[in-house]
């Protein structure tokens, strides 16, 4: 991205990086879903890319579990609760006006943070396509070709991952999709896999905000409910003779 592209409110920066200078993630800083980071072995290097102990600042918190020193169980101590907080803020390069939420995202960093300047966007990564293989292998039911796709990213990740810990159809497409959820954690990937996987969608214990979340925030799974489809445009529909409101999706 270059400056003069950039598209601040709607950019990916101000969506997904925390240290954005931006009005949302200076309140609402990203968390990830509590319970499945709670799931990242101590062994795996990606648990370093949340802070699950980070101060609970903003008690306006729009997910309606923002605290304060009093309210916070990490922090007995206003003093500790401060400096962990200045800690981080100096650490990664953020505002005096950012705040801290426990489970909060360090994943995606700027290269001037604290700012509003726009940095490089993730189209395509490697582990995405190890992911890729590891479970189309799974449903063929190729337990050991899936197992050594798997073995390409978790072993690179977790240093006492084990391949071997996943020996049915059913256990690796389980660890296929926690890998997918930390791996790709705010890439862009959860609509299309929620669709292949046929999973609804509920926030209600990940810390989520439902205010900012809307209709992201629950919804049945996609083969009982035809909100996943996208709709044709009307516009489209209007403009094109072949096709009709019949056609809608």
């Amino acid at each position: 991205m270059i400056d003069t592209e950039t598209n601040y409110f709607q950019s990916y920066f101000y969506f997904i990086c925390s240290t954005f200078n931006g009005s949302q993630n200076r309140s609402n800083p990203k968390i990830i879903n509590k319970e499945v980071y709670n799931n990242i072995p101590d062994t795996d290097y990606r648990k370093k890319a949340w802070l699950p102990l980070a101060p609970n600042t903003n008690s306006s918190a729009s997910n309606g579990q923002g605290g304060s020193f009093e309210t916070d169980p990490n922090y007995d101590n206003a003093d500790d609760f401060w400096d962990e907080w200045e800690s981080i803020i100096s650490q990664y390069g953020m505002t005096t006006g950012h705040n801290t939420h426990p489970y909060m995202s360090m994943k995606f960093l700027q290269k001037n943070p604290g700012t509003i300047d726009p940095d490089d966007v993730i189209y395509m990564r490697a582990s995405e396509m190890v992911l890729i293989e590891a479970e189309a292998k799974a449903m063929m039911n190729d337990i050991t070709g899936a197992q050594d796709a798997l073995a390409l990213l978790g072993e690179a990740r977790d240093s006492a991952f084990d391949k071997t810990a996943f020996a049915t159809q059913a256990d690796l497409m389980d660890q296929i999709k926690f890998q997918r959820h930390v791996e790709l954690w705010g890439e862009g990937f959860s609509y299309f896999d929620h669709i292949r996987w046929d999973e609804g969608l509920d926030q209600t214990n990940s810390g989520a905000s439902e205010v900012l979340y809307g209709d992201g925030f629950m919804q049945e799974k996609p083969s009982l409910n035809d909100a996943w489809i996208w709709k044709i445009p009307q516009a489209e529909i209007n403009a094109n003779p072949n096709i009709s409101e019949a056609d809608q999706n």
